[in-house]
C-alpha cells in the first residue's frame, strides 16, 4: 500500500470514529484537559501503530483499546494525586459506561469539569470519597469527622450546586453560539 494511501485511510477512519474514541476517553478521565491530552496521545499512537492494524477490522474498536492503554499510562502518571479515582472505580464506570458520541454529551462533560474546577478542594474530596467503590458512607463520616447526616447533606448540595452550574455553562453556551 502506497504511502499516499495510507494516509488516507487513516484519515478517513481517524474522522470517522474521532467522537467514539473522545467519548470513551472522556467518560474514564475525571478532566477534560486531561482527556484532550489523552486524545492527543492516543491519535499519535493509532498513526504510529497503524500498520498494525487489521485491515477491515473494527477501526473504532482497535482504536478504543489503544486509547484504554493510553488511560493506563495517564493513570500511573497522576496516581500521586490524592484527588484521582482508584483503578477499581474507573474500571466500574468504564465497564457500566455507554459509549458518548453526541456533542451534547461532551459539552455536558465539559461543563462539569469546569464547575468541578470551580468547587472547593473539601467539596471535591468528598464527592470522589462518596463516590468510590466499596466505601460507606459511615467510614466517610468518621474520617471527615461529621454526621452520616451531614455527608449526605453536603453531597446533596454540592450535586445541587454543580448540576446549576453544569445548566446555566450550557444555556451561556447556546447563548453565545
Amino acid at each position: 500500500m502506497s504511502l499516499d494511501t495510507e494516509h488516507s485511510e487513516f484519515a478517513r477512519l481517524i474522522a470517522q470514529h474521532q467522537r467514539a474514541v473522545q467519548g470513551y476517553i472522556l467518560a474514564n478521565v475525571p478532566r477534560w484537559g486531561d482527556a484532550d491530552e489523552i486524545w492527543q496521545e492516543t491519535s499519535v499512537r493509532l498513526w504510529l501503530e497503524f500498520d498494525k492494524f487489521q485491515r477491515g477490522s473494527n477501526f473504532a474498536a482497535w482504536a478504543i483499546r489503544v486509547a484504554h492503554f493510553e488511560i493506563l499510562t495517564w493513570r500511573k502518571k497522576v496516581s500521586r494525586n490524592r484527588l484521582v479515582f482508584g483503578d477499581d472505580f474507573l474500571e466500574c464506570l468504564e465497564s457500566e459506561q455507554g459509549q458518548f458520541t453526541s456533542q451534547q454529551s461532551q459539552d455536558r462533560l465539559k461543563a462539569l469539569d469546569q464547575c468541578l474546577q470551580n468547587s472547593t478542594e473539601h467539596q471535591r474530596e468528598l464527592l470522589s470519597r462518596f463516590y468510590e467503590p466499596n466505601r460507606q458512607v459511615e467510614q466517610i463520616a468518621e474520617a471527615m469527622k461529621c454526621s452520616v447526616d451531614a455527608v449526605y447533606k453536603s453531597a446533596q448540595r454540592i450535586r445541587k450546586v454543580l448540576r446549576h452550574c453544569i445548566e446555566n455553562r450550557l444555556q451561556n453556551a447556546e447563548l453565545y453560539s
